[in-house]
């Protein structure tokens, strides 16, 4: 996964907990904020398994705040920017690419 994560709060960092079908489960404190320059031929999925995750993509007009159980999921190319609001959320993530058949 070629995620970058640059902590806002230098004590904490984005680290993947387990792996399950693709998907990458971490946790993204509060006020820490997460990257990923996601490319024109890429898919990148987020679903929240618990807490709050404020979320913003280069190009869309809105951002988003997703809490458990939300799943959102961003086409590139862009910059997607998240950053765990009040308490921090857990995570799921996925990459995949645009004519993969990892659609789900």
């Amino acid at each position: 996964m070629n995620a970058t994560a640059t902590a806002m709060n230098p004590m904490s960092q984005v680290m993947p907990k387990a792996r399950h079908d693709g998907w990458t489960r971490t946790r993204i404190d509060r006020r820490q904020v997460f990257s990923r320059q996601i490319f024109e031929d890429e898919v990148f999925r987020i679903h929240v398994t618990s807490g709050h995750l404020w979320v913003t993509f280069e190009g869309s007009p809105e951002d988003h705040h997703l809490s458990d159980g939300d799943t959102w999921r961003f086409s590139g190319p862009g910059l997607l920017v998240a950053e765990g609001i009040e308490q921090g959320a857990v995570v799921e993530i996925r990459q995949s690419s645009l004519n993969s058949a990892a659609t789900s």
